[in-house]
């Protein structure tokens, strides 16, 4: 007898069945949504200037992921799922930063984050990625408080002070008066503050010191006033077009001794040309080492893009393998990137093998490398 009398039993039968079919036709879906999700692509976002003052280096980036992700698709992504970027154009500006990092980690889809530019650019950034529980891989941040971050802000550059510690100590077997003109910029300004620090250990006079804008276009006043004060030497703490600039016009007022100054990048070299001849810079990596790993690479990167490799390329490379090499330790999850990173060991073009310093969250025991231009090519000095 039927316990609702406005349903006869058969059309109770009748109800039931669709309902039982419609769950299953849901667990299957469900299921189904579970396997797609599984067999699907893997996302990396990217964070780092398309357009405006610092897009050549995401230029530079973009060729250094594009090689790595052609390999590591080739080599069976992560777990047999393709790997792919979801990039977002911040023009290195903390303003654009923090909306892209709201993106990224509300977008699933993304496991860990590339970038950004420039260390203020990223640490504006940070608080968003650490609350979210995603990794964020500043693989060019080399400001000290980087990582300090949190438990997500990761970052295998070598920081500014040690870098500030190894230019001091080449400076000082080739001058021991500088001039020194710096970026004015938070990153410039700390990198003016180690090398001081550094120079004054290492028995450096600094005779003359002075702040240039990013976007200068004339710094022969100042350059003049650096060259007055008879320096042994000149030092850059800048980037490669400001760099470029910087040896250009003190030649031009008749500055012919040692510089140390500018980028390994292909746009310094280019745009500083022939005044540059000597110049000292720190890097990670030269195309002219013999190391068969780094050739093979140099020649993979030369078939595709027809130039030789410079340092940015080789950090966007290096990071997206190392990414990569984490999700496939930890799994294709954000909390399998992070575990990865905690537990693997790494083989970069540019800092060779590695671990993470688990308190840090830096490279243990890896060092920048003395680099000169030769026939406008860097190349290591031993």
């Amino acid at each position: 007898m039927s316990t609702n009398p406005a349903v006869p039993g058969r059309t109770r039968r009748l109800v039931a069945g669709m309902v039982a079919s419609v769950s299953l036709l849901g667990l299957t879906a469900a299921c189904s949504d579970s396997e797609a999700a599984t067999a699907g692509t893997v996302y990396f976002g990217v964070s780092g200037p398309k357009t405006g003052p610092s897009a050549e280096y995401g230029r530079l980036w973009q060729q250094g992921f594009d090689l790595a992700l052609e390999e590591i698709n080739q080599n069976g992504g992560i777990d047999g799922r393709k790997v792919e970027l979801k990039w977002e154009d911040s023009q290195s500006d903390p303003k654009q930063t923090v909306p892209i990092a709201t993106k990224f980690v509300d977008d699933q889809s993304v496991i860990a984050e590339l970038g950004d530019f420039s260390s203020p650019a990223s640490i504006a950034a940070s608080p968003v990625y650490n609350r979210g529980k995603l990794v964020q891989y500043g693989f060019t941040n080399s400001a000290v408080e980087f990582t300090n971050g949190g438990e997500y802000s990761w970052s295998p550059s070598i920081t500014l002070d040690v870098f500030q510690e190894r230019n001091a100590e080449w400076v000082s077997r080739k001058a021991k008066k500088v001039s020194v003109v710096y970026l004015e910029t938070d990153w410039g300004k700390q990198a003016f503050k180690y090398f001081s620090q550094f120079a004054a250990e290492k028995g450096i006079e600094i005779v003359y010191s002075s702040p240039i804008l990013p976007d200068s276009t004339d710094v022969k006043p100042i350059l003049i006033k650096g060259r007055e004060a008879a320096p042994e030497a000149f030092v850059h703490l800048g980037y490669g077009p400001d760099g470029a600039l910087v040896v250009k016009q003190l030649r031009d007022v008749g500055f012919d001794k040692q510089f140390f100054g500018g980028q390994n990048t292909p746009q310094f070299i280019k745009l500083a040309g022939p005044a540059a001849e000597g110049d000292i810079v720190n890097g990670i990596f030269s195309p002219a080492d013999a190391d068969p790993r780094i050739q093979d690479f140099v020649g993979k990167f030369r078939a595709k893009f027809g130039v030789d490799p410079g340092d940015f390329n080789v950090y966007a490379y290096d990071a997206l393998k190392v990414l990569t090499d984490a999700a496939n330790h930890g799994g294709a999850t954000r909390e399998g990137v992070l575990k990865g990173l905690k537990e693997s060991e790494f083989n970069g073009i540019g800092l060779g093998e590695f671990t993470f310093d688990q308190q840090s969250r830096r490279p243990d025991g890896v060092a920048p490398r003395e680099l000169v231009l030769q026939n406008g090519k860097f190349v290591p000095t031993t």
